[in-house]
């Protein structure tokens, strides 16, 4: 019984530092509405015109609603619900990429993006005989728009820019580089125009981010990090111009034609296959309703933990500072980044993550290949004091 006790203790007293990879604790209201709709509701949307039915499509139109006026969508038929981020840039990729091989064209993609980008672009470009063109970032991890507009060739059909780094919080120049898009393709036939895709998991919930500004054709986020809601959903926005155009990856049933033979025509339910998420959309309703955090706390959160740790001896801050509280950091050859990561979680209750966070084209750029990096990383519940304590706990694990 002690021993529960204390693990129970050691919980409730933790500094969890490890935003970038999921929130917490969740928004206000986040648990208690996923709890309410599945005490009192529970049914499937789509699939029926009874009560609870109802009740369940009207959290998800709502939800889907405020999340196309949050982003400065075309209409809410632009946004579409997926399992998750990777989910839904996979639906993206692979249903805009051409699906035969013979294909001449040229893609372009940052060696900042995740995984959950370069590894279906990946698969996509083999299978066409696309070519995929990988702008490398620069030694600090930025990247500026002129290294990536001046890779666009006659060829190009599309390019990836992550809009913040999940390594350092640097963010991108996605807007400078969707207004040069805009105007290049002005000259071309609509069939030769480029896309501009952009993984928003860093940044939404967390910056504001509007797709007409940036000029991005395509936009993904999850509810589960900077929007402070649950796992388990996330967003795919898509102009209006690639409704028709894109195809289905995963095929199923749809609530809205079970006599038809293939997946309905109209977006937003050609994307949106079997049964929803409805708890989690419920629980990010809930979420959307949280102020969003003062570009001054973002900054000062920011500027607090690249000076603090800056100060430790022995403690090497990798890459630049970003508008986003994220840093990395390593140790040399005294010390593994597992061995740091596992020695805050044990003796001080700190929880960060180690390693090479999905990202391993990054560290290439910034040299961590070999090691990975520990990453430490901000949210809205993050204090001042907090960040200090990461700091004075990281200098005593240097200094022994």
């Amino acid at each position: 019984m002690e021993s529960l006790i204390a693990e129970k203790l050691s919980i409730v007293t933790r500094i969890y530092l490890d935003h970038a990879s999921t929130s917490w604790p969740k928004a206000a209201g986040v648990i208690d509405a996923m709890t309410e709709f599945m005490r009192d509701c529970g049914a499937n949307s789509s699939r029926g015109n009874y009560a609870s039915a109802r009740q369940a499509a009207t959290i998800r139109e709502r939800v889907r609603g405020r999340l196309a006026e949050l982003i400065g969508a075309e209409g809410r038929q632009c946004v579409s619900f997926h399992s998750g981020c990777t989910a839904a840039l996979n639906a993206a990729i692979h249903g805009l990429m051409p699906a035969t091989a013979g294909s001449q064209h040229h893609v372009i993609a940052s060696s900042a993006e995740h995984n959950s980008v370069l590894r279906p672009l990946r698969q996509a470009t083999r299978r066409s005989g696309t070519e995929l063109e990988i702008i490398r970032c620069e030694k600090d991890g930025s990247l500026d728009a002129d290294t990536i507009v001046g890779a666009i060739n006659a060829r190009t059909r599309m390019v990836a820019l992550t809009d913040a780094s999940n390594v350092t919080g640097i963010r991108y120049p996605v807007a400078e580089v969707g207004r040069r898009i805009a105007l290049i393709n002005a000259s071309r036939s609509s069939a030769d125009s480029i896309l501009l895709l952009c993984d928003a998991a860093q940044t939404f919930g967390s910056l504001p981010i509007n797709v007409a500004s940036m000029g991005a054709h395509v936009l993904a986020a999850p509810a589960h990090k900077g929007s402070g809601g649950p796992l388990g959903i996330a967003m795919l926005y898509l102009h209006p111009s690639l409704h028709e155009r894109i195809e289905p990856t995963i095929q199923g049933g749809s609530g809205h034609d079970g006599l038809a033979d293939r997946m309905p025509a109209s977006m937003p339910g050609r994307l949106e296959p079997g049964s929803m998420n409805i708890a989690a959309l419920a629980g990010w309703d809930a979420a959307l309703d949280r102020q969003p955090t003062a570009p001054e706390t973002w900054h000062a959160l920011t500027t607090r933990l690249h000076n603090r740790l800056s100060e430790i001896d022995g403690v090497h801050i990798v890459g630049g500072q970003g508008v986003l509280p994220i840093a990395s950091i390593e140790f040399g050859a005294m010390l593994s980044c597992a061995e740091a990561a596992a020695i805050l979680d044990a003796e001080f209750g700190i929880e960060v993550r180690s390693g090479y966070h999905c990202a391993a084209e990054l560290h290439d750029c910034l040299g961590t290949r070999e090691s990975g990096t520990l990453r430490i990383s901000c949210g809205p519940s993050t204090t001042l004091d907090e960040i200090d304590r990461l700091a004075d706990a990281l200098a005593e694990i240097v200094e022994s």
